[in-house]
């Protein structure tokens, strides 16, 4: 009897219902990034860089060749920058727009796996289809593969039935190695 496997405490089943909302698909993306700040400070860090640059070649007189030839550096930089950011922003605003074109969703996590439904389809997929779960401020992210769309949505706010973030936490631990929000191994708690 000792060597008998007891099952974890906690809930067998969680259910959530939810709308897909355009911070919900932000945010799991940014998770999926390991990228902790919001993306939107790399184009404004870089702008501010180029601006103190140029600042500093204007008090310092410094020759117009110089200047010409760190402009000439800098901007495709910030370019390339606000040019990922606005491909951020699309991506964001694709998935958003399939997302909520199914409708509601209803997501149950159970020993089995993860069982959705919308008003388009249904679906099962389980535990061994996930690598890892990234837990957010906001989400639980099942990452499938690293695909853009490699990956399933537990929004915290959609708990249903008296179901709490603790629960959904020990049913998806169970069965998923759970990272931190960082992208490192250890605590599903980001």
């Amino acid at each position: 009897m000792e060597n008998e496997e007891r099952p974890a405490p906690g809930p067998a089943a969680v259910e959530l219902a939810y709308v897909p909302t355009r911070a919900d698909i932000a945010e799991a993306l940014r998770g999926r990034a390991r990228m902790g700040a919001p993306w939107w400070r790399l184009p404004l860090i870089a702008g501010l860089v180029l601006a103190a640059v140029l600042a500093a070649l204007l008090v310092l007189d410094a020759p117009r060749g110089v200047s010409v030839l760190v402009v000439a550096c800098l901007c495709p930089v910030l370019g390339i920058l606000v040019g990922g950011c606005v491909h951020q922003l699309y991506r964001v605003r694709q998935m958003t727009r399939h997302a909520r074109s199914q409708g509601e969703y209803l997501m149950r996590a159970d020993g089995d796996g993860v069982h959705g439904a919308t008003a388009v389809a249904e679906t099962r997929m389980p535990w061994t289809s996930f690598r890892h779960c990234i837990e957010t401020d906001n989400l639980f992210v099942l990452v499938v593969d690293e695909t853009v769309g490699g990956m399933a949505l537990l929004p915290k706010r959609g708990l249903r039935d008296g179901a709490d973030v603790d629960g959904l936490r020990t049913v998806v631990a169970r069965h998923i190695d759970p990272r931190s929000h960082s992208g490192r191994a250890g605590s599903v708690a980001g």
